[in-house]
């Protein structure tokens, strides 16, 4: 069913990120290369399932987890976004991302958080990389736009990155169209300048 959405109110925070931390860097040694990406995602989603797992009282918390989106920036650094499987984990609150930078030269970073899922549709920013999440709207795919330029992007997860082509390092505000599998609009935000949360108004 098509709702029209305006927009209740914004706050200039992450809401739904509660915990952002640096998970590690550094440049790998020829001689004694360091763990792949993949090796890299799966030890951060294992301490996320562990401080979860601590935090909830839970005995087995997930660590199952979705590619939700690939770039690569202007200066060659591959960016790929983690999130939690929520299928994997219905009964468990905290829902986590992190994203993982690999440098042309070499050099390995990346960071993430836990949260729970609200209302609210989250914009963040780093740097150039911008990111968010649609909460618990049922959107499978995000039109977004930045002055004229827009693309359509999938969610997955509750999650989506915004393509580099799309972002800039300044201060610029988003518009962003959740839409629902049957491709039917939910709602529509506008205005929103990362980091930014708003909550639409049914």
């Amino acid at each position: 069913m098509k709702r029209n959405h305006g927009v209740l109110r914004a706050r200039s925070a992450v809401a739904v990120l509660l915990t952002t931390a640096l998970v590690g860097a550094g440049c790998a040694d020829p001689d004694e290369p360091g763990p792949d990406r993949q090796t890299r995602v799966d030890q951060a989603f294992q301490r996320y399932a562990d401080g979860v797992r601590e935090k909830e009282g839970v005995s087995a918390a997930p660590t199952r987890h979705l590619l939700a989106g690939t770039d690569k920036l202007i200066g060659g650094t591959e960016v790929t976004l983690w999130v939690t499987d929520p299928a994997a984990s219905p009964e468990v609150d905290a829902r986590c991302y992190y994203l993982d930078l690999e440098e042309r030269g070499g050099w390995v970073s990346g960071f993430g958080g836990c949260g729970g899922a609200d209302d609210q549709v989250t914009l963040n920013r780093n740097n150039e990389i911008v990111f968010g999440t649609v909460g618990r709207w049922p959107a499978s795919t995000v039109r977004i736009s930045r002055g004229t330029a827009s693309t359509d992007i999938a969610v997955t997860g509750g999650w989506f990155l915004v393509p580099n082509w799309l972002t800039s390092v300044g201060d610029n505000s988003y518009s962003i169209e959740l839409v629902g599998a049957d491709g039917q609009t939910i709602c529509t935000v506008r205005n929103l300048t990362p980091p930014a949360s708003v909550t639409p108004v049914t």
